[in-house]
């Protein structure tokens, strides 16, 4: 009985607190900041190596290994990961919270061009900072049971590519495939 007589006794009370803080979290509601892509800075730099036509262990044993161990002299690195291929890799370097990621992926693309020299010719890279802006929105695959990879390939970066790209707002627009087209010369 005590505690309902006192509920009572502060009803007025109870409903100001009440409608205060109703208010106040329309107010955070609305002031709160919106958007798509929030600014966040992932811990993370992604390496892209090309080398040409070399095959995946020549690739592997030339220019991966190299740039991994120069990119493990950066500090912070909390952890080195990669995928090689045919004439390319691909290496992502993760680091901790909290860094500098533009200084960082600096550190790492100086790290990079200091070994360059020691690969193989012709061997080019690209240094990028992860941020949610850089992931694939969408994805096609384009398979067939009675025309070549190879075909697919050149059907999707000739004419797909072109078509996709003329749509407004639509920033890249890019072909991945492992079946490429080669030319070997007659000796």
């Amino acid at each position: 009985m005590t505690f309902i007589t006192a509920l009572d006794r502060h009803a007025s009370s109870i409903t100001v607190i009440a409608l205060a803080l109703v208010v106040a979290g329309l107010v955070a509601a609305i002031s709160l900041p919106v958007g798509l892509f929030p600014q966040v800075s992932f811990p993370r730099v992604v390496v892209d190596l090309s080398s040409g036509d070399r095959p995946v262990d020549q690739t592997a044993l030339s220019v991966t290994r190299p740039v991994e161990e120069a990119i493990r002299s950066v500090p912070g690195v909390l952890e080195v990961r990669s995928a090689t291929s045919r004439g390319s890799a691909q290496i992502s370097i993760d680091f901790g919270w909290g860094r500098d990621m533009i200084a960082t992926t600096l550190l790492v693309d100086s790290a990079i061009t200091q070994v360059l020299a020691s690969l193989p010719p012709g061997t080019s890279f690209d240094v990028r900072r992860m941020d949610p802006t850089v992931f694939p929105i969408i994805a096609y695959a384009l398979t067939s049971d009675t025309v070549p990879q190879t075909a697919l390939y050149d059907l999707a970066r000739l004419q797909i590519v072109p078509l996709l790209a003329s749509v407004p707002g639509l920033a890249r627009v890019t072909v991945q495939s492992s079946a490429v087209a080669e030319v070997e010369a007659a000796r």
